[in-house]
């Protein structure tokens, strides 16, 4: 009686497990906001690197019309989602369709905040390409518990803001640790050249005038960057960035400017710390590199002057209308394909261990690839998922949660990494 019984387990099992499996996706990655300046490059190097693979994709956004046209320019688009960034029920059936989310529809302050809830809610991988640290902070506030019940992998900051910053940082303390030190201080030079779109400056102008900047109560007493679990992580960042002019220079670069992107930067590394615990506290310091101190002047100046006509309302009124792109519009193919970023950083521990490194992307790194680095992130996430098995649900930054996975898929697409052996960048380098 004994064996009969174990023999009909044994014929019953696979069909128990089968109940058990989840559900199959309809689709590996679904790009939202794929009608957009970055969204479309998005979309065009998911056919062009995957087209010929066995992927399950699809483009997504508001506007029905605008989809079915790009899906006839692009021919293989395999499928298309319509669900306004307002409609909950529309983004609840698409994070339930899809493993993985890739999402350039921004201001993400005014357009991305129900998304994150439904990737949070339905355990679906999410990655964005925001900039926008106090919105990260409201939605990590909001949701970072609900994806850690879920399973859901919310990665923000996955495209030029800040995948090689967050990367060579986490690249920096792995090697530090392999001496037996920890990081005490990292500091970065930005090699760039690259264009504005219309949908950064309407993220920036919504900052600047307000309407994206509404503060909204938060739930914790601390940081929401810092938090890990049900409380606040113990370790800390200190931002040093160069503020103006800096005319120290260092290897291939005589000076260094204000960049930016800089304080968001220092700011995804500080979540990263907060959760991977590089050091107890570092300094982080970072700045634009420039070949001479008079063209580091000319930049910063005109910098400046732009900075002033945004703060100027009527200066600024003149600029949308006449001078800047409009959102949807961005640089041109050809000058993306002339862009290029180089990171360089130089790394210290406490226990005066030294390191270097050099992260390289040979086009525009603010759209070309920050369309490639979305799409790698969420990919990292959808299809070598078993090799993050040891990250669990929540909200996380590039390094924290892809991190190497997200690096070799990277330089296998088109970027860099290397170790550089003294403190002198590689100038021969290229990506």
């Amino acid at each position: 009686a004994d064996l009969l019984v174990r023999l009909a387990q044994l014929l019953l099992l696979p069909l128990t497990k089968k109940k058990k499996m989840k559900p199959t996706k309809d689709f590996n990655l679904v790009i939202y906001g794929a009608t957009g300046f970055t969204g479309t490059l998005a979309a065009e190097y998911v056919l062009r690197e995957y087209g010929e693979k066995d992927l399950k994709w699809a483009i997504a956004g508001r506007s029905e019309t605008k989809l079915e046209k790009m899906r006839t320019t692009l021919k293989e688009v395999p499928g298309i989602i319509v669900a306004d960034g307002d409609d909950d029920a529309a983004l609840k059936a698409l994070a339930e369709r899809t493993e993985a989310v890739a999402t350039c529809a921004g201001p993400f302050s005014r357009y991305g905040s129900k998304l994150v809830r439904a990737c949070a809610e339905a355990g679906t991988a999410y990655c964005d390409i925001t900039g926008e640290s106090d919105w990260v902070r409201d939605m990590i506030d909001e949701y970072d518990d609900v994806a850690r019940a879920s399973g859901a992998r919310i990665v923000h900051f996955c495209g030029h803001d800040s995948v090689p910053w967050d990367l060579c940082t986490l690249m920096l303390s792995k090697k530090l640790a392999e001496a037996g030190d920890t990081l005490k201080a990292v500091d970065f030079y930005d090699d760039i050249k690259s264009s504005p779109s219309g949908g950064t400056l309407e993220t920036m102008f919504g900052i600047l005038s307000g309407a994206d900047a509404k503060k909204k109560q938060k739930t914790s007493s601390f940081d929401p960057l810092l938090k890990k679990g049900e409380g606040a992580a113990p370790f800390k960042l200190k931002a040093a960035n160069v503020n103006t002019l800096e005319f120290a220079g260092r290897g291939d670069y005589a000076a260094r400017s204000f960049f930016v992107m800089a304080g968001v930067n220092a700011n995804v590394v500080k979540r990263s710390n907060a959760l991977l615990g590089y050091a107890d506290s570092f300094t982080y310091r970072e700045g634009l590199a420039h070949a001479s101190s008079l063209e580091a002047v000319s930049t910063f100046l005109a910098l400046a002057a732009f900075g002033v006509a945004l703060f100027v309302p009527p200066l600024r009124y003149l600029l949308r209308r006449a001078v800047l792109p409009k959102p949807g519009e961005g640089p041109s193919r050809e000058d993306m394909l002339q862009g290029h970023l180089h990171v360089t950083a130089y790394a210290t521990g406490h226990q005066g261990t030294k390191a270097a490194c050099k992260m390289s992307f040979k086009v525009d790194p603010g759209y070309m690839d920050t369309a490639r680095m979305v799409v790698e992130a969420a990919l990292a996430l959808s299809l070598d998922k078993d090799k993050l098995l040891d990250v669990p649900g929540g909200s996380y930054t590039p390094a924290s949660c892809q991190g190497t996975v997200l690096l070799d898929r990277l330089c296998k697409t088109g970027s860099t990494f290397e170790y550089l052996d003294d403190e002198s960048p590689a100038s021969s380098s290229s990506a």
